[in-house]
């Protein structure tokens, strides 16, 4: 559903001293030299939210963009508390995230986060993640980019290095709508960030450490998994689209499927229960529909309704990525066994994530693959869209295949998952 994530900001750690691929030499607690980023903004109170305790503000970084229940590493920085709003406030980073907080790619190592704001419940000066089992022990006011409001814009912080740990920046980006990363825009580092407190008993989940098993993954609350509460009588949809392209002798065979199921967040309801359309588009609740129409369309935002008696309707926009149009390898192209492949592609749009997979033909046992977070050409780091496999040593017939997803996060822990499949045949001959 969505992965982005600790040591005060007026004494930061050894860890977050660290610069990219190896330990630089620690700052003097008299002097941390002028901050590389900057963050600025303002601190705003929803309606019928009260605060009466100081609010602190954290950094949080998560290692991976496609899990957001994994916090990795938080830096905290006090926020001066006001009897009213709004507050503004500043946030220094004087390093690169901890080696911990970043993912590594074909292309180097990449991190996100947000700026989170929370009352320290225990004072003891930091925001501590919820251990697996455990009960929070400060409250989540607010995040400038929560996952848990679709119409309200967000912020989040990137954090990019080339190869060999070089080139490494910092990137702001602005999300247009809560959903979903996949529609963010790189804006100055000086934008001004609001930063609204809601006091949602989900925003919790952004610091929970616990892991999503199958079990919880299944459940109709979507925080089961973080042994938190669901808010009661509200729709929450768990959807996945998925698309499959493959090249045939004749032109291309294309298959769709959908799978929507819809809770109340305390049970899954059934067809009887809800209804659900897709660009108008009527889907089974809680079965696997695989007539035409039922994928979001390629490239472009959909809408997804779903409805149920005495419940107000719930309505989700969808950026489906778009298909990838591989170069290379060509379609039923034969190389000597032994050979590397050159997989090139043009990306399309809203493309969150990608993987390409070279597997045998008859047994579909996997050759080759390679994936990372290879988004939209116009988002850095330059995307690696064209990438040479290791020799493979093989011989018979293979596939080929492009992967691309995309994925949405909503209010109250909704989540919605879209893939692109391009297959295309090759043949290696002894």
């Amino acid at each position: 559903m969505k992965e982005f994530l600790r040591a005060s900001m007026g004494a930061l750690t050894a860890a977050m001293l660290m610069m990219g691929c190896g330990e630089g030499a620690p700052v003097q607690p008299d002097y941390r030299g002028e901050p590389l980023v900057t963050l600025e903004g303002q601190l705003l109170l929803a309606d019928r939210v009260q605060v009466d305790e100081p609010v602190r503000l954290a950094l949080v970084w998560y290692k991976s963009r496609t899990d957001p229940s994994q916090p990795r590493e938080i830096v905290t920085e006090d926020i001066a508390y006001e009897p009213s709003f709004p507050i503004d406030f500043t946030f220094h980073l004087y390093a690169p995230p901890p080696p911990e907080a970043l993912t590594e790619s074909a292309a180097g190592r990449f991190g996100q986060a947000i700026l989170v704001a929370y009352r320290d419940g225990n004072h003891n000066g930091r925001l501590d993640p919820i251990p697996a089992g455990e009960v929070p022990q400060d409250e989540v006011l607010g995040a400038t980019l929560s996952f848990f409001d679709p119409q309200a814009p967000g912020y989040a912080l990137s954090y990019w290095e080339d190869a060999g740990c070089q080139n490494g920046r910092f990137i702001l980006s602005h999300v247009p709508g809560g959903d979903a990363l996949s529609g963010a825009e790189p804006v100055p580092l000086d934008t001004p960030i609001p930063l609204t407190l809601t006091g949602e008993e989900e925003l919790a989940a952004l610091v929970c450490v616990a892991t999503m098993t199958p079990e919880a993954a299944g459940s109709p609350n979507p925080l089961e998994f973080c042994g938190l509460p669901a808010t009661p009588g509200i729709l929450r949809v768990s959807a996945s689209f998925v698309l499959r392209i493959e090249e045939t002798s004749t032109g291309e065979s294309v298959r769709e499927q959908a799978l929507v199921r819809v809770s109340d967040g305390s049970r899954w309801l059934t067809a009887a229960d809800a209804t659900a359309t897709l660009n108008g588009h009527p889907i089974p609740i809680g079965s696997v529909d695989t007539t035409p129409g039922v994928f979001p369309t390629p490239g472009a935002v959909s809408t997804l309704i779903v409805s149920a008696p005495g419940l107000s309707s719930a309505t989700y926009e969808i950026r489906a990525p778009g298909v990838p149009r591989p170069s290379s390898p060509a379609s039923g192209a034969t190389f000597p066994s032994g050979s590397s492949l050159r997989f090139a592609w043009s990306p399309g749009p809203f493309n969150e994530s990608s993987w390409v997979d070279l597997t045998a033909g008859a047994e579909s046992t996997t050759l080759w693959s390679q994936g990372g977070v290879l988004g939209p050409s116009s988002e850095p780091p330059p995307s690696p869209f064209d990438i040479t496999t290791s020799p493979i040593a093989y011989t018979g017939d293979a596939s080929a295949r492009w992967v691309v997803f995309s994925m949405g996060y909503s209010r109250h822990g909704s989540r919605t998952w879209s893939q692109v499949e391009y297959t295309r045949r090759v043949t290696f001959t002894p």
